[in-house]
């Protein structure tokens, strides 16, 4: 199940968001977004509320820390 991480005017905040039990997430770049064609395809569109940016690394952590957690593992 593909879901983009992106600021995007569509996404949902990660707070709300119940991850799929197999997902297949795609990062947006730190220094642009993803093209419509990439998230066009993704089932889902899902952004970290932050009141700045975060860097790939920080983004990737914290989204799979938060699929951890909402697991219950």
């Amino acid at each position: 199940m593909p879901v983009a991480i992106e600021v995007h005017p569509d996404a949902r905040p990660l707070t709300e968001y119940q991850h799929p039990e197999r997902a297949f997430y795609i990062f947006g770049p730190e220094d642009g977004g993803l093209k419509k064609n990439v998230t066009s395809w993704c089932r889902d569109i899902v952004y970290i509320p932050t009141h700045g940016c975060m860097n790939l690394a920080a983004t990737v952590n914290v989204v799979l820390y938060d699929r951890m957690l909402k697991q219950g593992r």
